[in-house]
């Protein structure tokens, strides 16, 4: 699935629009998409989303000194870079952390449907069964009018979702300029008797389909429907042209049972496919006193919210 012309979504010039929807302000610097993100006192620091796009240290060396003068003009305290595969030099630069994931289960859509369901798991292939057998049915969201009816009905199972599961998601008008603003963004919605039991957001680009994200009510949990509109996903993303389907993020390999993403990542394992593991993060610093208070900041925010969830637990 390795191609040297793949561009990620989060470098793609859609994505750059929807940044921009989000009154996120954005450039372009040797090709990759830059953004520039609010910090602290006046402050901002730059971020290139699943970048750079480029394996070539030349390349790297000119985009580097771009970074430095436009930290300047910025303000920037640093530019934080997260590519999908290793820097060919990381000279300079400070190992860091991102708001991507850092493990991946990435589909080959070249494979036929009987392919893909053979490789899957056992458990995954009878819960699209199941679902099927039970009278699941999924619909895409078609026109711009369906997608703002049925944006209601996700934020609404979206909103059982985090509550049980505990977790925060956005507010519905991110939702909303996510299906406006990015071209290729779809709403799936799985009903039963007439009832929205589930939903997923989709992103197809021209090589590589994203699955975004996934709400379902409490009901009718036996039936499945989250995996039925997953494997609808996947055909969708087939009939589009896509040569690969990407499930976002997994835990780490290794992580404990009580990782946060533990029930998600099985989940995403039924479906079967390859684990793709994402080299750390790197941070271009470019003003070291500032980012010092910065990541001891960071380090305070992580630790006093580790103290509150067990006290929680307690």
């Amino acid at each position: 699935m390795n191609d040297s012309s793949f561009i990620p979504l989060w470098q793609t010039e859609s994505w750059e629009n929807f940044q921009r929807s989000l009154k996120h302000k954005t450039l372009r610097v040797r090709g990759q998409l830059l953004l520039i993100l609010p910090l602290f006192f006046g402050l901002s620091y730059g971020y290139i989303p699943r970048g750079p796009v480029t394996d070539r240290k030349s390349e790297l060396t000119e985009l580097m000194k771009e970074l430095v003068v436009l930290s300047k003009k910025h303000h920037l305290v640093f530019t934080r870079m997260d590519p999908e595969t290793k820097l060919t030099s990381e000279k300079n630069l400070t190992p860091s952390f991102s708001p991507q994931p850092e493990t991946s289960l990435v589909l080959d859509l070249r494979l036929s449907e009987e392919d893909l369901l053979n490789q899957m798991k056992r458990k995954g292939r009878y819960n699209i069964l199941l679902a099927k057998k039970k009278g699941v049915t999924v619909r895409l969201a078609e026109s711009a009018a369906e997608k703002r009816s049925q944006l209601k009905v996700f934020y609404q199972l979206l909103q059982e979702t985090t509550k049980r599961d505990g977790f925060s998601g956005h507010d519905q008008e991110f939702y909303r300029q996510l299906l406006d603003k990015l071209p290729g963004s779809e709403l799936l919605v799985a009903y039963y008797g007439g009832i929205a039991i589930a939903a997923g957001i989709f992103w197809f680009g021209q090589q590589r389909a994203v699955y975004y994200y996934g709400a379902s009510s409490g009901k009718h949990r036996e039936l499945m429907a989250p995996y039925l509109i997953q494997w609808e996903a996947i055909l969708e993303a087939k009939k589009r042209g896509c040569t690969s389907y990407d499930f976002l993020g997994l835990a780490p390999e290794g992580a404990p049972k009580s990782h946060p993403w533990a029930g998600v990542t099985a989940f995403k394992k039924k479906f079967g496919g390859m684990i793709m593991s994402y080299p750390k993060p790197r941070d271009l610093v470019h003003k070291k006193g500032w980012y010092l208070l910065y990541r001891i900041l960071k380090w305070l925010q992580k630790t006093s919210s580790g103290i509150f969830k067990r006290a929680r637990s307690e």
